[in-house]
């Protein structure tokens, strides 16, 4: 016999109240625009490449660190993953409220993902399965950036079926690469103690693209945006150059001509 999730009022502590300005809106999950950001930087580039890949889609919302409302009768009641992802909703909507109300957005977000700290471990792994899995959403992450100290593991993943979670199948490649599929995203969440921190997250987590084969965050990508950037900065700079030499040149056959208008005169 399973055992259901625990009520909401019951699965997670009821906070203080939380009284947001009128004008307050959701931010975006960008970089430099979030240096406040608990647990920064290890979702932090994460959900920036998750948020770049979902970018032209204006039906999925991604958002690091954002408050979750989930009961329609207190706003005290909210929780704030570290990264969650909502597929078929308003985007636009959404980012002009207080937050994401489930209510309003008219279902639970699809993907939620925690990392592991020394003050949040143990509720990631206990208060908040049967909370995310009360509220309904259909896959909780969770990613350790010691390689397993707090959580027992470095990564693992849960869908929801029936009202209780479910391991999502994980699979260690012989480099050491852990990974695992989300449906939900339609990504590979990877991780690799080995890779280096100033290219992926201190979580050393990254999201895998199998229909490009590529990570999102990968180096080359960024490289080549970079190099087309610049090329279009020298070719805008030779363009301006090409501009102003031709500029010069009508100015001097003007002045020629003045000059040869004014000899005819005389």
């Amino acid at each position: 016999m399973t055992t259901q999730p625990a009520p909401l009022q019951a699965a997670y502590r009821r906070l203080n109240p939380m009284i947001l300005p009128d004008d307050y809106v959701c931010p975006d999950p960008e970089p430099e625009e979030r240096p406040d950001m608990q647990r920064a930087p290890t979702v932090h580039k994460g959900s920036y490449f998750v948020a770049r890949h979902f970018a032209d889609r204006p039906d999925v919302l991604v958002d690091s660190g954002g408050f979750v409302f989930y009961n329609q009768y207190s706003m005290n009641y909210r929780f704030n993953p570290d990264l969650y992802v909502a597929v078929g909703v308003d985007k636009a909507a959404i980012r002009q409220r207080n937050g994401y109300v489930i209510w309003e957005a008219g279902k639970p977000p699809d993907f939620a993902l925690e990392v592991a700290s020394e003050t949040t471990h143990r509720r990631d792994t206990a208060e908040k399965t049967g909370l995310y899995a009360s509220v309904g959403i259909s896959e909780y992450w969770r990613v350790d950036p010691t390689g397993g100290d707090l959580y027992g593991y470095p990564l693992a993943g849960d869908i929801l079926v029936d009202g209780i979670y479910h391991p999502i199948e994980l699979h260690t490649e012989e480099d050491g690469t852990i990974w695992g599929y989300s449906g939900a995203l339609d990504l590979c969440l990877c991780w690799n103690p080995a890779w280096d921190w100033d290219v992926d997250d201190e979580s050393k987590l990254r999201f895998y693209d199998r229909k490009t084969g590529r990570y999102l965050c990968d180096v080359s990508l960024v490289e080549a945006e970079r190099d087309v950037a610049v090329a279009g900065l020298e070719q805008a700079a030779a363009e301006r150059d090409a501009v102003a030499a031709e500029l010069e040149q009508a100015q001097e056959r003007i002045r020629q001509l003045e000059a040869q208008l004014g000899h005819r005169e005389q």
